[in-house]
């Protein structure tokens, strides 16, 4: 177990404010390799680095001034990092995480899990924590890990909670020791606490992106339908062949709408042809015209349905009345 602590605190008090970064740089990059950091607060650098190697878990935490984190491409490949990387927002304000040509905002509070052997960009970290465990390792106990690598998590979950807790427990002062028993308990202990909180996570994780899936099928199904229903073939299985998904899958969506496919159809076509009887230019063409353009096939039934959506008969809304 090695631990260390650099606090701009400490440092003497003629140092420049460039010297006392690059100071507290070189300390970062000895514990985690070659990396970019830029100091974007307009005042002086403040910070208070925690670093622990237990075994071959690696703890991180920074509180401080505004920075970002850039690990390049050629910094990767001269030292990778075989390591997952979960990480905490301490801050208030979010930070922007960019990796595999993805950015992610993350909240206060909320948490992120990254791959240490690609390259990232952290932009606006301020106080933040982070748990390097080696991939083997966190392959074996999250089998479906690569799922969650990139997405925000939620901080205040419990497992998730309870492991940032333990984890600032053990960077406080006297929270380590140099006992192997109990070095070895530790490492074990932050393990099985990564691999419950991910795992939780994940169905958090599943969820959300079912949702979001969910959310852009139903979305094609609506363009579809507004795209078709003057059509009076349109049907359900015609939406579902045309965005590749099942009949019943439509009608699922829909229905959590609030409103099933006939009902919307029939409101569609009922608004279209209200506008076009509106429409002077219209003025030549037959009630049955209109209702024949906006896929009603049978005169008798639109007006039934005209007038219980309306009130009136279709004649009285014309544009030239």
């Amino acid at each position: 177990m090695r631990k260390l602590t650099v606090t701009t605190d400490d440092l003497p008090d003629h140092l420049d404010d460039r010297t006392r970064f690059n100071l507290w740089r070189e300390a970062f990059c000895d514990w985690l390799g070659a990396t970019d950091l830029a100091h974007l607060d307009p005042g002086p650098f403040r910070g208070r680095w925690d670093f622990a190697a237990v075994r071959d878990l690696l703890l991180v935490r920074f509180r401080g001034s505004m920075h970002s984190i850039i690990r390049t491409a050629e910094q990767v490949t001269a030292l990778p990092q075989a390591r997952y990387f979960l990480s905490f927002n301490l801050a208030a304000a979010e930070f922007v995480f960019s990796q595999s040509g993805r950015d992610e905002a993350i909240a206060g509070g909320r948490a992120l899990l990254f791959s240490g052997t690609e390259p990232f960009a952290c932009r606006g970290a301020q106080s933040w924590a982070s748990i390097g465990i080696p991939l083997s390792m966190l392959q074996r106990l999250v089998p479906d890990i690569d799922g969650l690598t990139g997405s925000a998590l939620d901080g205040a979950a419990p497992m998730l909670m309870h492991l940032n807790h333990y984890v600032g427990m053990l960077l406080e002062p006297g929270g380590l020791t140099d006992d192997p028993i109990l070095t070895e308990h530790v490492e074990a202990t932050v393990c099985d606490l990564v691999a419950l909180a991910l795992r939780s996570a994940g169905d958090t994780v599943a969820v959300a992106r079912l949702r979001g899936l969910r959310g852009t099928r139903c979305g094609e199904v609506l363009r579809a339908i507004g795209q078709g229903f003057a059509d009076p073939a349109l049907s359900v299985q015609i939406i579902a062949a045309k965005i590749g998904v099942s009949a019943s899958y439509v009608q699922q969506l829909l229905r959590e709408t609030g409103v099933n496919f006939s009902e919307r159809v029939l409101e569609l076509r009922l608004q279209k042809a209200r506008r076009m009887l509106a429409d002077r230019r219209n003025d030549h063409l037959k009630v049955s015209d209109i209702a024949l353009a906006c896929g009603f096939n049978e005169a008798s039934y639109f007006n039934r349905c005209f007038r219980r959506r309306y009130g009136d008969v279709p004649l009285r809304h014309r544009g030239g009345d």
